[in-house]
């Protein structure tokens, strides 16, 4: 039964279970992670990695142990990637690779991005989002330029014509947007004015577009038009990308994760 249970589980509650077990051992192994999961121990072996690049827990032969020194912990780790936003971020490292230049807007979803980079990865990062800012200090690889301009206090964000004109001296590899409201009609929209002309710029100085949205901002929308939907390369929610309602994303072009 038990073993049943865990035959089709999607990759994230695979990391949630490898968490949890080593939280409550302080070692798993391979093998008997592959016996519990059942899944091969290749997957597993995958998976291990994964989370050991994330800085989640440290690789040793034939399993993993806690890492003992994580300055970066996201709310203590408690109840490690059951938060929606973690398990969004986890998806979201797939597409990150040393070497790039990266806009980061606002939203609590790029903030746990930041909380679980790799703890030696090396990145140029383009902020507006101040909340992201002592985090993203404590990586020594990381290269932090932060947009000047106005202060909007209800996102803790910068915005404005200074933000702007500071963002067309850039081309980025990869855009992480916060997402207020995304619908396949009415297209990505924000709460804000000037949030919305500061992801403007982005999108257009940014060779991919990655919005980061959990699932209950799908057919939603805001007072200030983004961009149209076909615009997006990628939308990363909580939910597993095999669900129906991204069925018409995918037509539009759009990959799910």
């Amino acid at each position: 039964m038990f073993a049943k249970t865990f035959f089709e589980m999607v990759r994230e509650k695979r990391f949630t279970y490898i968490l949890e077990k080593l939280h409550d051992n302080n070692e798993v192994g391979f093998s008997e992670l592959s016996s519990d999961l059942n899944v091969s121990e290749d997957t597993i072996r995958r998976d291990i990695d994964a989370l050991a690049n994330n800085g989640l827990l440290l690789k040793i032969r034939g399993g993993a142990i806690p890492r003992s020194h994580n300055p970066l912990s996201f709310k203590d780790r408690i109840g490690q990637l059951r938060d929606d936003k973690e398990v969004i971020a986890l998806k979201a490292q797939t597409l990150i690779k040393s070497g790039q230049t990266i806009f980061m807007d606002g939203g609590t979803s790029v903030y746990t991005l930041v909380s679980l980079l790799s703890t030696d990865i090396k990145l140029t990062v383009i902020t507006n989002n101040t909340a992201i800012i002592p985090a993203l200090s404590a990586y020594a690889g990381v290269d932090l330029i932060v947009l000047g301009g106005k202060y909007l206090k209800q996102s803790e964000t910068v915005v404005g014509y200074q933000a702007i004109k500071m963002v067309e001296n850039f081309q980025a590899d990869l855009y992480f947007m916060g997402v207020c409201a995304l619908d396949m009609e009415k297209g990505v929209t924000a709460s804000y004015m000037e949030e919305a002309e500061l992801k403007q710029a982005m999108l257009q100085q940014s060779g991919m577009s990655i919005a980061l949205s959990t699932f209950d901002k799908l057919e939603t929308f805001d007072s200030y038009r983004v961009c149209p939907i076909q615009v997006l390369d990628y939308m990363i929610t909580e939910m597993d990308a095999q669900n129906e309602k991204f069925q018409l994303f995918k037509e539009a072009g759009i990959k799910v994760l």
